[in-house]
């Protein structure tokens, strides 16, 4: 249904008078931002209840998903271990906000260190004030997904899934410019 939502949105736009294209552009990106969430969604659903681990790289996950507008630099791009389409899942998401936040670039930098994985996801994006930093900070340690938390979107929260799937965490830290996501796991 997206895909079809995303062609007649392209013959409209085509046929559209200029005063409606910024609005039928917008309703396009919404359309396939949409497209990339059921994507994550499926993934995690198919890959079951416990992560089924294979030994990975950051290139070959990121291969196939389209971000047009965003610069992904990985660094240190050797083989990790995790879920393929839960980490999938949670990188398309977290991708797909830094775009939506005003990100250029995005540096991905994968550590190996005393037996745990940590991804870093460091965006050039607007950034988070320090007080709403702290909100995200405290939903997630409480595991509150609800709307009240201050958790507006799938992003966080199906990171924060998926890390604790794998046995690890997510943690939010401060940066300047941009925002940041650590995703740490056992390497094993």
């Amino acid at each position: 249904p997206v895909a079809g939502i995303d062609a007649q949105l392209a013959i409209a736009l085509r046929e559209a008078p200029e005063a409606l294209r910024p609005r039928l552009i917008r309703a396009r990106q919404a359309a396939s931002r949409l497209g990339r969430v059921i994507q994550a969604l499926l993934a995690m659903f198919r890959s079951g209840v416990d992560p089924q681990r294979q030994t990975i790289r950051l290139s070959e996950l990121l291969q196939p998903l389209s971000f047009s507008e965003l610069q992904i630099d990985i660094r240190n791009d050797e083989a990790l271990s995790a879920d393929p389409d839960l980490l999938t899942a949670a990188l398309l998401n977290l991708l797909d906000n830094a775009q939506r936040h005003q990100a250029r670039q995005v540096q991905l930098i994968l550590v190996h260190d005393a037996g745990w994985t940590r991804l870093r996801l460091h965006d050039d994006g607007v950034g988070c004030p320090p007080e709403r930093l702290q909100q995200l900070r405290q939903a997630l340690a409480r595991q509150d997904y609800s709307t009240d938390s201050g958790l507006k979107g799938l992003g966080l929260i199906l990171a924060d899934l998926v890390m604790r799937a794998h046995g690890g965490r997510m943690e939010l830290p401060q940066v300047e410019p941009g925002f940041c996501v650590d995703l740490n796991w056992p390497s094993t």
